[in-house]
């Protein structure tokens, strides 16, 4: 889903997952869905590079495996790429979500090899609209404004919408 299908504003946070689980992020695709977010889902690192080089991203949720490298190795990518199209790195937020327990010793591992790949956070699933507001930096005032509270529990699948594309139109040559 994204801005120019969706009929979104320019004033929605535009989110990238990259991560292979889309089914843990079943809460933002439900505020996409309803044009809270602009949210965009990518399982490969080097898919999601070429999408940041053709559109700007708030806020950059990243797991720790992706299809194609590690989390920590396409954060580190991510930053190169941002600073050399002249972008400020610290514009758009990274957060690399990990499978760990907050609190644990893997928790604590887990930061700091994210802080040193240069992500901004790390966070855990499922993520929270809370997690994405801090991630985000919105100050108080401005939290509902963009975010619905969490809570949507709706049954949401989102594919690039080429493929939504693609599927709907096989659906329809099959009936026809």
């Amino acid at each position: 889903m994204n801005a120019s299908s969706a009929g979104l504003s320019q004033d929605v946070p535009h989110i990238l997952v990259v991560d292979p689980r889309f089914d843990a992020y079943k809460s933002l695709a439900a505020a996409a869905r309803i044009g809270k977010i602009d949210l965009h889902f990518r399982s490969a690192g080097r898919d999601a590079l070429k999408l940041a080089k053709r559109m700007p991203v708030d806020a950059w949720l990243i797991g720790t495996e992706l299809d194609d490298m590690s989390g920590e190795d396409f954060v580190a990518l991510l930053k190169t790429q941002l600073a050399e199209v002249n972008r400020s790195a610290s514009k758009s937020k990274v957060a690399l979500v990990d499978l760990a327990t907050p609190g644990s010793r893997q928790w604590s591992l887990a930061e700091h090899e994210a802080l040193a790949a240069g992500a901004d956070s790390v966070l855990s699933h499922p993520i929270t609209f809370d997690d994405l507001e801090r991630l985000l930096g919105l100050p108080a005032e401005e939290r509902s404004k963009f975010i619905v509270p969490g809570g949507m529990q709706r049954a949401f699948f989102a594919l690039p919408v080429g493929v939504g594309a693609a599927a709907i139109a096989i659906a329809i040559l099959m009936i026809g």
